[in-house]
This record gives structure tokens, sequence and C-alpha cells, in this order.
């Protein structure tokens, strides 16, 4: 793939729309319910960009902290529990980050493993350095996340550490078998009488509790509420690792500055979640089954988009993401002809806060090529324009952070 390529994607429709996931999950439905169109676009294959699952996705630097600290979270508590240390105040605690390297360095691994996703995704190579760079710089506010959240962890001295499964011989996942007494990150729980799966980020089971902790590393939202019960009715349901069908009798989810409990489903409430989880699942089938499915868009939701460049409801809308300066934001634009070697003359086609047909002036980081009259979608650029002059064309200027998908002639009609 040339320079050129990586900087200037175009714009591709999925040769077949994906079928619905086999086994739904509270993120995946979130996603679905949200809008049908971004799924689907998310999930189909583009083997023409690369091998690798879906659409490639956009380095988001937020969110990949935000994967940093729960990836910490999860090695520093499976060192705990091993070492049976029940919180950061018991006395081996200290001895435990000590073998770890401290949570500095536990951190920094953590960075570099979370990039390291990313790798083979030709959309994130021009953002590596950037993601890297910031990363890096917020390693010391990372840190002190992953401690806030763990402060508050405690683990009963009663319950043992998950015995460790052990593969089969031919290799593949560990068998599914009844959990015992013990705590257990991590842990994939399947409800197949409904088509429902989660992860739960920590199971204690002991004689006399059986408790959920699902950690956030974001604000505070009424979902999380939602989605911590389904994982209790998930738990309930698991036929191979809870056949007995233990019930759930502590819900927490726990945030960097608090602890919330959430009152458990009791059994009436269990099978009431089961049929709406049901019949959830059943609503994201039947709006998967469009083609292609409809695209919900709207400013909020669309701005976290990875695929609006791909959604020809998102620019037929006047939803186009510009941030709250106007600063920054989507436009589409036509070339009209070259004005310079990194510089193309344009009309705007679509953009939130500016008419159709203005003049525009479209700067690029490098020297490309674009056809007179091919159709430019623009993601985050930089937008200026004198609104007191009505001759004066928009100034649209790709950074770091701005991608460009072209339509070639012929695409549109």
């Amino acid at each position: 793939m040339s320079t050129n390529e990586k900087t200037h994607w175009r714009v591709v429709t999925p040769a077949t729309w994906p079928a619905p996931p086999a086994v739904m999950s509270v993120s995946t439905y979130a996603e679905i319910e949200e809008c049908p169109r971004r799924w689907a676009l998310s999930s189909a294959e583009y083997p023409e960009l690369w091998g690798g699952r879906g659409y490639p996705p956009k380095l988001q630097v937020a969110a990949l902290a935000g994967s940093v600290v729960h990836l910490a979270l999860e090695i520093i508590m499976k060192q705990l529990m091993r070492a049976g240390v029940p919180s950061l105040s018991d006395p081996s605690a200290p001895q435990v980050l000590r073998e770890l390297g401290g949570y500095t360095r536990v951190v920094e691994e953590c960075v570099a493993r979370i990039l390291k996703r990313y790798i083979d995704n030709p959309r994130a190579s021009a953002l590596m350095e950037h993601a890297q760079r910031a990363l890096r710089g917020q390693v010391p506010t990372l840190r002190v996340r992953v401690q806030s959240i763990l402060s508050r962890l405690r683990l009963p001295n009663s319950a043992p550490p998950a015995p460790a499964a052990s593969a089969p011989k031919s290799g593949g996942p560990p068998p599914r078998l009844p959990l015992v007494n013990g705590i257990y990150p991590e842990v994939e729980v399947h409800a197949k009488s409904i088509g429902w799966k989660g992860k739960i980020d920590l199971l204690v089971l002991g004689d006399d509790a059986c408790q959920i902790t699902d950690f956030k590393t974001g604000a505070t939202d009424e979902a999380h509420k939602f989605q911590v019960r389904t994982y209790a009715v998930m738990w309930r349901l698991d036929d191979e690792l809870n056949p007995s069908g233990r019930v759930v009798d502590r819900l927490v989810l726990a945030y960097e500055n608090q602890d919330v409990d959430v009152a458990p489903p009791i059994t009436s409430e269990i099978d009431e979640i089961s049929r709406e989880l049901r019949a959830r699942r059943q609503a994201a089938e039947a709006a998967l089954a469009a083609r292609p499915p409809s695209a919900r868009p709207n400013t909020e939701s669309c701005r976290y988009c990875g695929v609006r460049q791909l959604c020809d409801t998102y620019w037929a809308s006047a939803t186009q993401v510009v941030s709250d300066d106007g600063r920054y934001g989507d436009i589409e634009l036509k070339i009209t002809g070259r004005h310079g070697p990194t510089s193309w003359d344009a009309v705007v086609v679509r953009a939130r806060d500016l008419p159709a047909k203005m003049p525009a002036l479209l700067r690029v980081q490098q020297p490309g090529e674009f056809k007179k009259g091919a159709r430019v979608r623009v993601l985050d650029g930089a937008l200026a324009h004198d609104s007191e002059d009505d001759a004066a064309p928009a100034i649209v200027t790709l950074g770091v952070l701005s991608e460009a998908y072209y339509e070639p002639l012929g695409d549109r009609k």
C-alpha cells in the first residue's frame, strides 16, 4: 500500500452484509440497538483492506486509555489472588507489586500490549506514534486510576484462588467445568437457552457468598446496572459452570472513585429478564435482516462511529460531526481542480454548518492525486471560513487525526 493510499482511503461498501451474531452480548446488543448499520458496516469483511475481522478500527486514545486501565487491573488482581492477598492493605501486597515491577511498569507494559493489537491495522499505522506519545504521557494518570480502583478491592480470606484450568491435550480452550468455591477473574458465562454470553470481570464463590464485580473505567451510567444484572442472569443459566443454578447475592460496579452496589435479580426477576433478553436478541436479528440494515444517525452517537465515512445516510443527514467550537469536523467535498502540490480546489457537498456548493480549499499533508469531480469525505478535519465574506472559501486542513475517504468517478451516478 502506498503512502497516498494510507492517507486517502476509498469509500467501500461490503460485498456481503454480515449475519447476526450467533450469540449476543450486552455490548454487541447495545451497538446494534443504537445503529444496526454501524454494527453491520463494522462487522463485515473487507479483504481488499486487510485480513483482519471487520472494518479496521480507528485508534481512539481515550478508549485505549480505558483498555490499559482494565488490563492493568486484571494483571495485578490475578497476581494478588495467586499470592492469597485479599487487599492492598495486606502486609504482603507490597511484595506482590514489587514482583510485578511496580504500578508504573505494569501500566507501561499494558500500553505496549494494547497498542500491539493494532500493529497489523492499516488504518492505525499513521496514528501509532501519536497514540504512543499520548498514552505514555498519561502513564502517571493511568497509574492513579488503577490504584484508586484496587485500593477498594476486598477479597474474602475464606475463598481460595481459582484452581488453574488445564487445556486439553489437543490444544484449544480449557473445558468449561463446574466452578467450585474460589476467586475467578475474567469468567465467560454462556446462557445457551437464551443465546447470550458475557464476561464477568471478577466472580467470587464462597460457602455463603456469590458475588460479581464489574470494573468500569468511565463515568457512571444506568446502562451499567442493566449489564451487571444480565451477568447475574447468564451466570444462573450457565449449566456448565453453574449446573446447580446458584443465584448471585451481590453485584458491584467498581468505578474509579466509588463502588456501587446493584440489587441482584431474584428468581422471579431472572425469569423476566431472561424473556426480555431473548426478545431483545430477536429484535436485533430482525433489525440486521434488512439489506442494508437501517441507519439511525444522531449527533452524539455518530461522533464515536468508526465507520460513518461509509454511511450514505449519515452524509445525507444534518448530523455531521462538528466540535463544540466549530474548528474541527466532518465535511464532504467535490474536487474541482488542483490548487497546489498539497492542496485542491473544491465545493462543499455536505457539512452541518456550511452551505452546499460553497467554494472550499482542501489542504493535505502529503502530495496525492484526486480526480476532478471526485467526492472526498473528510473526518475530523480542521475547518475555517470567514463568516463575513461569502466569496471566501472554506479552508479544510487534514491533520494528524484527520482522515480522507474518496469516491472514485463512476461510483456515484
